[in-house]
């Protein structure tokens, strides 16, 4: 049985494409595919980027981008996993809070008055994202 079996296995291997030279016409050599063309290094990549949309990492994109509703979705997900994140951090390294939400306040709420802050403090809004962010909480939520 077992002979049967691999005897069946080897004639599978072979008809069924085992080899490049059973794929190809009698005669025929392969030609391998071409080498892939090697990784762009820094100075190429930074030329490929420019021109591209930047990144809501920046204050300024992030706050234009989240002004437009139909990326709402977007930003309260960037938004959540900030807040989350630092909820997280503060736990772990056993500090206060640096700000205090009220448990009333939608993630929604939240984030209209991070943006709102952000437009009353454009002279903050060149900062990396996170950074501003932070201290529109602070300024928005502080603790009593």
């Amino acid at each position: 049985m077992k002979k049967l079996f691999l005897a069946g296995l080897v004639l599978a291997t072979a008809l069924g494409g085992g080899s490049a030279f059973a794929q190809t016409p009698f005669g025929q050599t392969v030609q391998p595919a071409p080498a892939p063309a090697p990784a762009p290094g820094p100075a190429a990549v930074q030329t490929q980027n420019q021109g591209q949309v930047p990144t809501i990492d920046q204050g300024d994109v992030f706050l234009g981008v989240c002004q437009r509703p139909e990326n709402l979705d977007a930003c309260l997900m960037y938004y959540a996993g900030y807040a989350n994140g630092v909820l997280v951090q503060s736990l772990l390294d056993k500090q206060r809070p640096r700000y205090c939400i009220p448990p009333n306040v939608s993630r929604k709420d939240q984030l209209a008055a991070v943006t709102t802050w952000m437009k009353r403090n454009l002279d903050h809004v060149l900062e990396p994202t996170a950074a501003v962010v932070y201290k529109a909480l602070v300024g928005t939520f502080p603790c009593r």
